[in-house]
């Protein structure tokens, strides 16, 4: 017997002597047996709201006419009963209370019915609103896992079938040493099994309650897993999509920027060759400097389309060294000295010697691309500033020109791939606008920062800093 049946059991003796010195009372006063009766029916209706089930309340109802009998009936002190009245009474009262206790019961049954529903509506709602948050496959399952452990106290184990990742809170949990009751239940997906998920309990037998509160749980892991599933899936779409877009542009960028440059070269050296003996020496030389011009520029092109495809493919690799300032400056100057022979540039260092720890060749690429970018969206009149100067424990480069400036609607995304000054994507201009991502890649792996804005002097500004 355990402790509740105890509990009742004394609660049923009390409440039935309670009625009985009642019952005495009133017959001493000197009131009739049919009232007295009602003592003991209350008395049944009282037991039968302070416990629970129908036995307690049919044991009530029996001991109530026992003692009725036994007590107020004639002859007294005896289970006898002569007179027909008090049979059909006892009688009566019998059914009545057991009528009474049964009805009682079922309002009580149905109450608690009432309450568990609620209790389980109130729980699928709060697991409902703890999963619709978390995002990632292992925190899904851990929060399943931990939310198990809370309410029922079972150990969890989780499977997944896509990956055969196995999570679980407790690293007691082994298959091999675990010998504790288990119980198996599949996660379901809309189209496909999930995983599967394994319940660890020490009692003989998992209670109701607790096993539709795990179901729950499972249910809710697979609808949350499905959920990260068609968001992975959505945004691999979305991801393709924009690499195909890349890749067209890119296609059309090159196929656009190869034909200019070649279609100059070719022109400006068949002149020279079929006319080499006519031509003076000045026009030749004027020849040869455009068919050097596109060539170096044909050879930055190319360098970036290698750098972006590096970068697309995280194979970007920054070699540090300390390089000088001056140096880095002096070779980007070098390397577009012929875009730069007819354009005013103003250059301003620091006065003293500065090294910085950077990739020398990929910093002098940045410095080549703005400076491009400086020569193609400027008239040959503009100015080109090239600054460098210490700043905390940075170094900055601003590259400005007294231009048009930017288009400021498109200045958050001026380091985007395709993205030119003017907001077009792959401009009218020569040039793929992959110089500006590719400058943001470089100076990010540095770790650096790379800005744009309005400069001083009402043209473009480009800022960089670099980490001393």
């Amino acid at each position: 017997m355990n402790k509740s049946s105890i509990d009742y059991s004394i609660k049923l003796i009390l409440v039935v002597l309670l009625s009985t010195i009642i019952s005495m009372i009133m017959r001493k006063l000197g009131i009739e047996k049919d009232s007295i009766m009602m003592v003991f029916l209350v008395g049944v209706l009282l037991v039968t709201v302070i416990t629970k089930g129908y036995f307690y309340g049919a044991v009530a109802s029996i001991l109530s006419v026992l003692i009725f009998n036994y007590i107020f009936t004639v002859p007294v002190h005896t289970f006898e009963i002569y007179s027909t009245s008090d049979i059909t009474l006892l009688l009566f009262f019998f059914i009545s209370s057991i009528i009474s206790s049964s009805l009682t019961s079922r309002i009580q049954k149905q109450a608690e019915i009432a309450e568990k529903n609620e209790c389980t509506a109130r729980l699928l709602c709060e697991i409902t609103d703890n999963f619709s948050n978390i995002t990632g496959k292992k925190n899904i399952v851990i929060q399943g896992i931990s939310y198990i452990y809370n309410h029922t106290g079972c150990k969890s184990k989780v499977t997944l079938s896509d990956t055969n990742e196995t999570f679980y809170k407790d690293e007691s949990i082994n298959e091999s040493k675990c010998d504790m009751n288990k119980l198996n239940l599949d996660i379901h997906g809309i189209n496909k099994k999930l995983g599967e998920i394994e319940i660890f309990f020490s009692e003989d037998n998992l209670s109701l309650e607790n096993e539709l509160l795990i179901k729950m749980v499972a249910t809710q892991i697979g609808i949350s897993l499905d959920r990260e599933l068609i968001y992975y899936e959505r945004e691999n779409i979305r991801i393709e999509m924009e690499r195909e877009r890349l890749r067209s542009n890119l296609i059309r960028g090159i196929s656009h920027d190869l034909r200019t440059p070649l279609t100059a070269i070719v022109g400006a050296s068949g002149v020279v060759i079929d006319n080499i003996n006519k031509l003076p020496q000045e026009t030749i030389k004027d020849l040869v400097k455009d068919i050097n011009e596109e060539a170096l520029w044909l050879n930055n092109l190319v360098e970036n389309i290698l750098n972006m495809t590096r970068i697309g493919e995280g194979k970007l690799v920054i070699k540090k060294q300390d390089e000088v300032v001056d140096d880095i400056v002096d070779e980007s100057l070098r390397h577009i000295s012929g875009l730069l022979s007819n354009r005013d540039v103003q250059v301003s260092l620091p006065r003293e010697v500065i090294s910085i720890p950077v990739d020398g060749k990929l910093i002098v690429q940045v410095l080549i691309n703005l400076l491009d970018n400086a020569v193609k969206y400027t008239d040959e009149k503009c100015t080109i500033y090239l600054r460098v100067f210490q700043k905390d424990d940075f170094i900055v480069f601003e590259i400005a020109d007294n231009g048009e400036g930017i288009n400021e609607s498109i200045i958050d995304k001026i380091f985007d791939s395709f993205v030119s000054y003017s907001g077009k994507i792959v401009d009218g201009k020569r040039g793929m606008g992959l110089g500006l991502a590719i400058c943001k890649a470089i100076i990010n792996a540095h770790g650096g920062e790379i800005t744009a804005g309005k400069s001083p002097e009402g043209g473009a500004l480009f800022s960089f800093t670099l980490p001393l």
